[in-house]
């Protein structure tokens, strides 16, 4: 009996509590780890991608971490096309100025990460 009312409150401040345990959770844009999987994301997204441009980040717009077999990371960005051609190797590539040819979208990229393993992977790419 008192292992299914525990059960219970622990689901109850779980849920109140908006946290899942397990599931993903909120963090700062600015951490180290997040940083990491979203310049991976955008590199595997940009060869992966027809587009003759490369595609940049414009701005951030949701960043979470979930603890798995490593780190699982979901970030949503918008994305917009530079002046820089997929092929080129230069370092600064500014955001067209023209929205037409800027083509502003928002993605969702989930990265996993095995820090042990030096493991890192693109499992999913939503635009």
């Amino acid at each position: 009996m008192w292992k299914i009312v525990f059960l219970g409150l622990a689901a109850f401040f779980a849920v109140g509590s908006g946290a899942l345990v397990g599931g993903f959770s909120t963090i700062s844009p600015d951490d180290e780890g997040a940083q990491n999987a979203l310049r991976y994301a955008i590199v595997q997204y940009n060869k992966g991608t027809n587009d003759m441009y490369l595609r940049q980040v414009t701005s951030v717009v949701k960043v979470e971490r979930q603890v798995v077999s490593g780190l699982k990371y979901r970030i949503t960005v918008n994305l917009a096309r530079t002046t820089c051609r997929r092929d080129s190797a230069n370092e600064v590539c500014p955001v067209h100025t023209n929205p037409a040819l800027a083509q502003n979208y928002k993605c969702t990229f989930t990265v996993w990460t095995q820090a042990w393993l030096n493991h890192i992977s693109l499992t999913e790419a939503k635009c």
